[in-house]
């Protein structure tokens, strides 16, 4: 829930182009989440940077369709 804006989109290809690398930002400062079951609305941690770098792995499988291998997520990893 909230706003999520992304930024900074980055592929790199692997020499072989059968893997890739996507990474993009993310200003998390008005996103926000909810408990569903207390309806409780929770934000960024405080003193934390609203700034999220995700960087995601792939690779293509034997029919050649790109498949995630992995996601990972750095807070305070980039900045606006």
């Amino acid at each position: 829930m909230g706003k999520l804006p992304a930024f900074a989109p980055k592929v790199t290809l692997g020499s072989n182009r059968s893997t890739a690398a996507p990474s993009y930002c993310t200003d998390e400062s008005k996103a926000h989440t909810r408990n569903r079951k207390t309806g409780e609305k929770g934000g960024n941690p405080a003193g934390t940077s609203p700034y999220v770098v995700y960087s995601v792995s792939l690779a293509k499988n034997a029919q050649g369709i790109w498949q995630n291998t992995s996601l990972h997520s750095k807070r305070g990893g980039c900045s606006r």
